[in-house]
């Protein structure tokens, strides 16, 4: 069988190396002016990366005392450390933009692969160096030497992520959350969708010959690729830490969240609330841009990064059914919980059973019952007000 296809794919964000974006929802183009980025402000979020990655650190953990080995292979884990954790947020911001679209829809996932290739690198190679002339210092005076340049290296990271999501945000893959308040923001997300419709199909069919017979069928197939950029205004903003959020999530989002490397999931919260305006940019497959603006009241939750960067989102008057889970969850966290108390509560049952006969399992029967219907409340209902209600 052969295939001919029409594809008509939106535009959509991609940042290379150098910083460029060949277009965006909006059929326009963009490039990052990096001096400019590097002058703004980092959000004090981030001094948490610093925070985790002085305490990881081995060399900062040793002594003036610490022998040679010690040290070297100190060294080495740092090294590592900061690679990882360079490494993690590229792999996270990779999983966000496969989140735009549902995994069924195929072409959609292939635009986006393409997407995923040319994003850009952080720029940070760590400085973090035992050089001829490092291993020629006396042990003290080398490890002296290294710390300063791992607190150094630490503040490049720090800087360079920042430096890299702001220029992600320039081009359209990830987008600045911006703080109207206390407990109002603004921010928008990516969607894309994908669909195949056949609009002929022939089939050649010579009969059969002196080798057999050789039918071939050619289908020609319009693939259209739908992206919409959605821009929320949200009130009664909350921000939960990801095992502290109570309601269920798309599938599409539940793959991002268990996909987020574990070096970057504590730094990644997800703020709720409820939109109060919507604008819709979309891209038909005609080429045509349609902007729509809706005033609207439903809840409204988005995957943030130091809650300064929203990498996903959903809500709005986008239709998408939330019925998933992901690991750590706190609906997970109640399922596992009901039943190893139902096993508890069977073991407790037979013994009372056998100690106190019917009477007694019956009484023992309500009290595993209460203490399980307390338990279930407090993990399901009880979480959201462990969130916290400022950026």
């Amino acid at each position: 069988m052969t295939g001919t296809f029409v594809v008509n794919a939106a535009n959509s964000g991609i940042v290379t190396a150098g910083g460029h974006m060949p277009g965006d929802v909006s059929g326009g183009r963009h490039f990052a002016d990096i001096d400019r980025l590097r002058q703004m402000p980092i959000p004090k979020e981030m001094d948490l990366l610093a925070d985790v990655l002085n305490r990881e650190s081995q060399l900062l953990a040793l002594a003036n005392t610490a022998d040679e080995p010690a040290i070297h292979n100190a060294y080495g884990a740092d090294l590592q450390l900061l690679i990882r954790y360079r490494d993690a947020f590229k792999r996270t911001i990779e999983a966000a933009v496969s989140a735009r679209a549902d995994l069924t829809h195929i072409d959609a996932q292939a635009f986006l692969g393409d997407m995923v290739a040319k994003l850009g690198d952080i720029a940070h190679e760590p400085a973090l160096d035992l050089s001829e002339e490092a291993i020629k210092l006396e042990p003290a005076e080398r490890l002296a030497r290294l710390q300063q340049e791992f607190r150094s290296d630490v503040e490049d990271l720090r800087s360079g992520v920042a430096l890299w999501l702001r220029s992600l945000a320039e081009n359209d893959v990830v987008s600045v959350v911006e703080w109207l308040g206390r407990h109002g923001i603004k921010y928008h997300f990516y969607h894309m969708t994908s669909s195949r419709q056949e609009l002929d199909r022939t089939k050649h069919d010579p009969g059969i010959n002196l080798v057999g017979r050789h039918v071939t069928t050619t289908a020609t197939t319009a693939v259209d690729v739908y992206s919409e950029r959605r821009t929320h205004t949200v009130v009664n903003a909350q921000v939960y830490e990801l095992d502290q959020y109570p309601d269920r999530v798309p599938g599409r989002i539940a793959r991002l969240i268990d996909t987020i490397a574990p070096e970057v999931r504590p730094f990644v919260n997800i703020v709720g609330g409820e939109v109060t305006k919507e604008e819709v940019t979309r891209r038909q497959e005609s080429g045509q841009i349609l902007t729509e603006t809706h005033k609207v009241w439903v809840r409204d939750p988005a995957p943030v990064l130091f809650n300064s960067w929203a990498v996903a989102g959903w809500g709005g008057s986008l239709q998408e059914p939330a019925r998933s889970t992901y690991r750590g969850h706190v609906l997970q966290r109640a399922n596992y919980w009901l039943l190893a108390s139902a096993v508890i509560s069977a073991f407790f049952i037979a013994f009372a059973t056998f100690g106190a006969g019917r009477r007694g399992a019956l009484l023992a029967a309500i009290v595993c019952a209460i203490i399980v219907a307390g338990s279930q409340f407090s993990l399901r209902y009880e979480s959201g007000s462990r969130s916290q209600c400022e950026p």
